[in-house]
């Protein structure tokens, strides 16, 4: 009965998952990890070897596109989590002894329901369901997280087989290191359950073994310096130059800067962790959390320990953390207190056994109240922009650009992997201050970046005393990189239309500097001289992105609307410039779509 139920946990989750996944490549890294892992490629730092290996496989067996296949992988391993969620709250309410004589013992099918109610409730709790809707690495580090705490509960329950339970749990650990290293969190967990379980003569026995094994996850990083040598379309990092280089990639030093940085941060995340509790356990959920941990701290201590060493791990992390994805951290909090309420529900129940069909309550709510924020089905908001840019670009342009989480990284995966408008030269202006991008450039783009060999090493060299931590000029460093962008425009603007979008403009103003701007589409074209707008926005379908950047209130999707409007509004202020009012018209109308 316990893996029939832990099956329907797993299917019921899919079969909603499937009707809310993304249809297409989504914001941030989607399109990149996408195009990684099709590509057997090295992703951004800190690498991700086990998602990237696991993801090539996958994208490569099914029939559809690598991102939708990836899309999909999200959706099955959140459901297998949902899964693993089961069997470590099957454990805690089969085998909790509560010192407290409350009523009869809850039958084995109330376990089942009770275990299955808080399951499916993990399952549609906001912050889970969206990691099940398009390709990230946090939905395999959900399998990772509900896997281990699985085994390690079991074994806390096991009298005879804890220490072959303890040594998978620290397998599972190191795959969790070779994945997403907040895996970190975890450990607290496990090492309480070993000393608990394991006498004085066994206990460093057993520590060796795990140890050992754990260690056996972090051998996957060899994949990156391996592949990174062969030259991959994709060599984030390129890590094979040196030791220097791959452990600057693999510990996420660039990152680091966001870490305990911000005296603010921590108060924002606070609030936002917060905020998104009852879209994860409900309300009543709430409740039985805080009764939960009242009585776990009671009369089952190590239990205690064990799930709020992993909730106040991950929050210590998180909330110091300044970026704009940061709830996907928050998951692991979640989880165990999803745990946590699980007590208290089984403590409830143990008085009156009809009361388990209350917690039925949850997941329906959370289904019901996540489902239009979770949807994804027919957003289009990242593929739709990315197609009216690549649109709005003539044939052999040059784009510099750093929109990085609206449409680059979608454009990487559509040019490299679905060789879409391969005759777009795009130049990533931020990744350009870090030497690895520079020798991508070179590989990807040997016209451009011949022209302008001399600049680009001298802005080399002094990146290189940047990325290795030595004395350098930082006006030095801006003038050269300045100077090396306008050689990319310079050099080619004779020949090939050149564009850049506005973040572009604002962030350096010295970049085409000598040029006319001159808004089309959802980019503006450099020129010598004034001219007449050629872009034809007459054939401009924006309904799909104004419907899918309206239909969610969420920060991206606001940002995408602005951006759409900034363009549009930059087109229709300079065809009144141009005395063109017929062309005003026209654009103001797509304005009209997105303002409804």
């Amino acid at each position: 009965m316990k893996k029939i139920f832990a099956a329907i946990s797993f299917v019921l989750s899919l079969a909603i998952y499937l009707l809310t996944i993304a249809p297409d490549v989504y914001y941030t890294d989607s399109g990149e990890l996408a195009a990684v892992a099709n590509s057997l490629g090295i992703a951004h730092p800190t690498g991700y070897p086990l998602f990237t290996l696991i993801g090539h496989l996958w994208s490569n067996l099914l029939p559809w596109s690598a991102v939708f296949n990836l899309n999909l992988m999200a959706a099955v391993a959140t459901a297998l989590s949902a899964s693993f969620i089961f069997l470590a709250s099957y454990e805690l309410v089969a085998n909790i002894i509560l010192k407290k004589k409350v009523g009869e013992f809850i039958q084995n099918f109330d376990q089942l329901l009770l275990s299955l109610f808080v399951s499916l409730g993990y399952s549609f709790a906001l912050t889970t369901w969206k990691q099940a809707t398009s390709v990230e690495v946090y939905s395999l580090q959900l399998v990772i997280i509900s896997l281990y705490l699985y085994l390690i509960i079991k074994a806390y329950f096991t009298k005879e087989d804890s220490g072959r339970l303890l040594i998978a749990a620290g397998f599972t650990l190191g795959l969790g290191f070779a994945n997403h290293l907040t895996s970190f969190m975890l450990i607290p967990a496990g090492l309480i359950v070993l000393f608990t379980k394991t006498s004085k003569q066994d206990r460093w026995k057993l520590f060796g073994f795990v140890v050992a094994v754990t260690l056996l996850g972090f051998l996957l990083y060899i994949y990156l310096p391996v592949r990174s040598s062969q030259s991959p379309e994709f060599n984030w990092g390129a890590v094979h130059r040196s030791f220097d280089k791959f452990w600057y990639h693999v510990t996420g030093e660039q990152y680091q800067v966001w870490m305990f940085s911000d005296g603010n941060a921590w108060k924002e995340n606070f609030k936002l962790f917060f905020s998104l509790i009852p879209a994860q356990l409900t309300w009543i959920g709430v409740l039985f959390l805080v009764y939960g941990s009242y009585i776990s701290f009671k009369q089952s201590r190590t239990l205690f320990y064990v799930l709020f060493s992993t909730l106040f791990l991950c929050l210590f992390y998180s909330l110091n953390y300044s970026i704009h994805d940061i709830d996907s951290y928050f998951v692991t909090a979640y989880i165990s207190m999803f745990l946590l309420m699980l007590i208290g529900a089984k403590y409830i129940v143990m008085k009156q056994k009809s009361l388990v069909y209350l917690f039925a309550f949850i997941p329906l709510f959370n289904l019901y109240t996540n489902y239009s924020d979770s949807d994804l089905s027919e957003d289009y908001s990242v593929s739709e922009f990315e197609r009216i840019v690549t649109e709005s670009a003539e044939k052999d342009a040059i784009i510099i650009s750093a929109q990085w989480d609206f449409w680059v990284s979608a454009r990487w995966y559509n040019d490299k992997i679905e060789s879409e408008r391969t005759d777009i030269t795009l130049i990533e202006k931020e990744l350009l201050r870090r030497t690895w991008y520079l020798g991508t450039m070179k590989q990807w783009y040997p016209e451009i970046c011949s022209k302008c060999e001399p600049k680009m090493d001298l802005f080399s060299g002094q990146l290189e005393k940047f990325e290795s931590d030595k004395a350098y000029d930082p006006r030095l460093i801006q003038s050269y990189f300045i100077d090396m962008l306008n050689c990319y425009i310079d050099s080619n603007i004779d020949t090939r239309p050149v564009y850049v979008t506005f973040d572009i403009l604002q962030s350096e103003p010295g970049v085409g500097k000598n040029y006319v701007k001159i808004p089309e589409g959802f980019l503006i074209r450099l020129s010598k001289q004034p001219e007449q707008m050629r872009f034809d926005y007459s054939n401009l379908d924006v309904s799909k992105l104004a419907k899918s950047a309206n239909s969610k209130d969420d920060e991206l999707h606001n940002m995408t609307k602005n951006l759409a409007l900034v363009n549009l509004k930059a087109a229709s202020n300079y065809a009144q410039y141009a005395n063109d009012m017929k062309l005003k018209e026209i654009i103001d109308k797509k304005i009209k779509i997105f303002e409804q």
